[in-house]
C-alpha cells in the first residue's frame, strides 16, 4: 500500500505543474475541480465512494492526493 504525505503530495503538484507547463495554482484548480466533480456526481457509486473517504467535506487537492493513495494497492 501506498501512502503520500501533504508534503509529498505539494512536491507531486508541483512536479505535475513543471510537467504539464503550467503554474501549480492552475494544476491545484484543476484537480479542485475535479474532486468537486466526483462530489457532485450523477453515479451514486461513484458519490457514495467519495463520500465514504472524505465524509460531507471537500478535501484540498493535497488531502485528496493523501487519501487516495491510501487506496492504492499494488
Amino acid at each position: 500500500m501506498m501512502k503520500f504525505s501533504k508534503r509529498d503530495s505539494r512536491k507531486m503538484i508541483k512536479e505535475m505543474a513543471r510537467l504539464h507547463g503550467l503554474s501549480v495554482s492552475e494544476v491545484r484548480e484543476q484537480i479542485q475541480g475535479k474532486i468537486l466533480d466526483a462530489m457532485n456526481s450523477d453515479d451514486l457509486e461513484q458519490r457514495a465512494e467519495f463520500k465514504r473517504m472524505f465524509g460531507n467535506s471537500t478535501p484540498t487537492p493535497e488531502e485528496f492526493i493523501c487519501v487516495a493513495s491510501r487506496q492504492l494497492k499494488f
